[in-house]
């Protein structure tokens, strides 16, 4: 994987994980640490991923979202609003088991760079990753927005309305990110 050159170099990132599941945490694990960050840290919970916040820098941040069950947005949150934050800034990728309208909306709106579904490949997860990581978009604080700006949305609508029908592919998902 490494030898691919379109492959950006995280040899110099820092990345945090959450993800609750041991089983997907033990996946992941061995997934990240094989694009050769400088850094990873593993954590089960928001609580220890708020801890690792607070004491050093991270570059980017891999949550695992279930908003429905209360996992994910404390932490990004943190990330976004909190001030002893160390790197409000950091790129953040959702992982989700489910892409409703709302939870990619409460994703985006929280501050979420990008959102991903499980399960997802190795190369596409290493692909959001460095979307997050290298290709950051303006960073807005305004008083009831922190994260990147959404303004940069290019895609114009050509087809029938599909609101609330049937789960949500990964484009619609990065459109709705887009803005």
């Amino acid at each position: 994987m490494q030898s691919n050159a379109s492959f950006q170099d995280l040899t110099k990132t820092d990345i945090v994980l959450m993800e609750e599941s041991s089983y997907l945490r033990s996946i992941l694990t061995q997934l990240v640490k094989s694009f050769l960050p400088r850094s990873f840290d593993m954590h089960q919970d928001e609580n220890g991923a708020i801890s690792r916040m607070a004491f050093a820098p991270a570059d980017c941040v891999l949550i695992d979202w279930r908003p429905h069950e209360g996992v994910g947005p404390k932490l990004l949150k943190f990330i976004r609003r909190n001030t002893d934050c160390q790197s409000p800034e950091a790129g953040v990728v959702c992982m989700a088991s489910v892409a409703s309208r709302d939870s990619v909306m409460m994703a985006r709106d929280l501050g979420a760079n990008v959102y991903v579904t499980k399960p997802f490949s190795a190369t596409e997860l290493r692909s959001k990753i460095e979307v997050a990581t290298f290709a950051p978009r303006d960073f807005v604080v305004a008083e009831g927005y922190v994260g990147p700006d959404r303004r940069h949305r290019k895609a114009s609508f050509d087809g029938n309305e599909r609101r609330g029908h049937g789960p949500l592919t990964q484009s619609e998902i990065d459109s709705m990110m887009a803005g």
